[in-house]
């Protein structure tokens, strides 16, 4: 599921439809559609405890998604989940209102005002201080004189502290105007602890034992359902921009810390403190405590679906803590003479050489990681549970934003305007075309700006566009057209427009009720067969003599026959290596058969052809 902050409407309705037909096996979103994915993967979770038998509250499973959703589209209720934190509510509404439908002339309007609300003292002290300059110089008439210049340089400067101000209180908010927790005196959940609330409702879990991934893993069994390690897959995706890469969550073989008193900014008091009882022994480092973060499928789900929607400005980053420098230390030892019957020599050698003190490299010093919204990097992560061959369809819904979006020929919420703004490929040549957004504009200043905002999108974007239009991925993705007083930062819109995005996912639902898996899984393997023996020809060409470099011959040879020795990565036995040789013999022996006899698996391929290419897992 894409993201798209408030278009995060579209999927509660869509996985309601959905699940008519389907059983949930694997969910996957970034930023709003790591919620959506959130709040599934736990109905998912609770419908399979229902099915199992298991006496669940009446908020379990798909009922309470029902209840969700109609909570999300009731106006108003969007816009109260966002509490900015103390300093920046003008900052949050100045953001909310240029995000929002506002004509141009007020948003310029409320963009010149904010410097009055925000720093009005600074602003009027420069203009004091500049007055007074004038006066200096020239008595009243200095003052006059100087008097538009002193306006134009003082709300200057109101600019400057404005933003000035607002960096300070973002920066006590960990980079964000709002936290996601509930603030002092608001009547009203905010999005974390709504979050939370329903993770726990819909899986049937209490408050105090967060819904954690290995829950998702552990589920009850549908009958007949095919093997596998998970019962429940649920990835979402974070960007650590600290990194700057993007990663998979839940984390596999990272070693992360977290400070206390920022988690307690973020997230529940009930889930720091379950956090905190699995953390063990706090590492303390220059005065600060640092505790492990749960590994794996010890993630809470609650955790791991705010640092993916972490949207920048406007939610706050979550910090994690990973060593930066480790030093050897020798610190006494609780029991320093062991027993006979479990010393060993290597304990008596380290005794001697280190006094009788246990030695070991220790942790000296932490660096921040900051997490911030998975959009950043993959905003439709539609690689995500990707297989050679899939035992099942995964499908994807995609967010098309007005650039793009056909124009309605009838009113906005009609039944064939929401029909027609939602589409899913149906014959093999549809998807496959690339998109086009036209930059041009009647101001010039409006046309550079269509041109930046492009090159960003492009940057953000450019990988996940590639992927939607490829065979075998474009037949399972529905397009979502959302005009533009829908979705996106439009934090408080109209019940009609709430309505309307909800139907719209009630239809990108049901279209994947026709979806013929059958041309899916020959599209794949076709896919599959021609990238395969594509690859193979790359391999074989390294057995051609005229193909190789003869300064490399050895590492030719290294490869083939195992001699001589490779450099590293050896293998640990006589058979693997033998094993290595034979699969090496087999793809060149495969590859140099295809290309002497044939056939050209690649003629009638679907295109645009797809690539076998070994990249990092994130």
């Amino acid at each position: 599921m894409k993201g798209g902050i408030t278009s995060g409407i579209v999927y509660p309705n869509a996985v309601l439809s959905l699940a008519r037909e389907y059983r949930f096996k694997s969910i996957g979103g970034t930023s709003a559609g790591a919620i959506a994915a959130a709040v599934a993967a736990a109905a998912a979770l609770g419908d399979r405890r229902c099915r199992a038998g298991e006496a669940l509250g009446p908020q379990a499973g798909f009922p309470g998604l029902a209840d969700v959703s109609t909570q999300l589209s009731r106006r108003g209720f969007i816009y109260s989940l966002f509490q900015p934190a103390y300093g920046a509510r003008t900052a949050y509404r100045l953001l909310v209102m240029l995000t929002g439908k506002a004509g141009l002339p007020r948003k310029i309007l409320c963009l010149l005002a904010a410097v009055f609300a925000i720093a009005p003292l600074e602003l009027l002290a420069a203009l004091v201080g500049l007055l007074g300059i004038g006066w200096l110089a020239a008595g009243v008439e200095g003052m006059w004189a100087t008097l538009l210049p002193s306006l134009l340089c003082a709300y200057g400067a109101g600019v400057l502290a404005s933003a000035l101000r607002i960096a300070r209180v973002a920066r006590r908010n960990l980079l964000g105007l709002c936290s996601g927790t509930t603030q002092s005196g608001s009547g009203t959940p905010a999005l974390t602890d709504w979050l939370h609330t329903h993770l726990q409702a819909l899986s049937g879990k209490p408050l105090d034992e967060p819904l954690t991934f290995a829950d998702l893993h552990a589920a009850p069994r549908y009958p007949g359902e095919p093997g596998g390690a998970h019962a429940i897959s649920l990835q979402m995706i974070t960007t650590c921009v600290s990194h700057t890469e993007p990663r998979t969550l839940p984390f596999s073989g990272s070693q992360f810390w977290f400070c206390r008193e920022q988690f307690e900014q973020l997230f529940p008091a009930s889930v720091v403190a379950w956090l905190l009882a699995r953390a063990g022994a706090p590492q303390r480092v220059e005065g600060v405590d640092y505790y492990r973060m749960p590994e794996g499928e010890q993630l809470p789900v609650l955790v791991a679906t705010r640092m993916s929607l972490s949207f920048p400005l406007l939610i706050s980053a979550v910090p994690l803590h990973e060593p930066a420098r480790r030093e050897r230390r020798c610190e006494a030892a609780a029991d320093p003479v062991p027993s006979q019957d479990t010393r060993t020599v290597a304990d008596s050698t380290e005794g001697l050489t280190s006094g009788g003190h246990d030695c070991g490299p220790v942790i000296a010093a932490f660096r921040v990681c900051w997490f911030s919204d998975g959009g950043i990097s993959s905003n439709f992560p539609i690689h995500l549970f990707d297989a050679a061959l899939p035992r099942w369809p995964t499908f994807g819904i995609n967010l098309v934003y007005p650039h793009a979006a056909e124009p309605l020929r009838a009113a906005p919420g009609s039944p064939d305007a929401i029909n027609a703004a939602v589409f899913l490929p149906t014959e093999n040549r549809h998807g496959w075309q690339r998109s086009y957004q036209s930059i041009a504009r009647p101001l010039a200043a409006a046309e550079m700006s269509g041109f930046l905002f492009s090159i960003v999108s492009t940057m953000q974007n450019w990988r996940d566009v590639l992927q939607a239009r490829a065979p075998g991925y474009r037949d399972r993705i529905v397009h979502v057209s959302l005009q533009g007083d829908e979705g996106g930062m439009n934090l408080d819109m109209p019940q009609e427009v709430l309505s309307r995005i909800a139907a719209k996912g009630s239809v990108a639902g049901e279209r994947f009720c026709d979806f013929s898996f059958a041309n899916h899984y020959w599209i794949r393997w076709r896919n599959l067969a021609s990238a395969y023996q594509r690859y193979t020809l790359e391999v074989a060409r390294t057995d051609d003599p005229t193909q190789r470099v003869a300064a490399w011959q050895d590492a030719y040879e290294s490869v083939a026959s195992g001699v001589p020795n490779p450099p590293s990565y050896r293998f640990g036995s006589e058979e693997k290596r033998r094993a290595s040789q034979q699969l090496w013999r087999l793809m060149v022996d495969q590859g140099q058969a295809w290309e002497d006899l044939g056939p050209n698996l690649t003629d009638g391929a679907p295109r645009p052809l797809p690539q076998m290419k070994v990249t990092p897992s994130y």
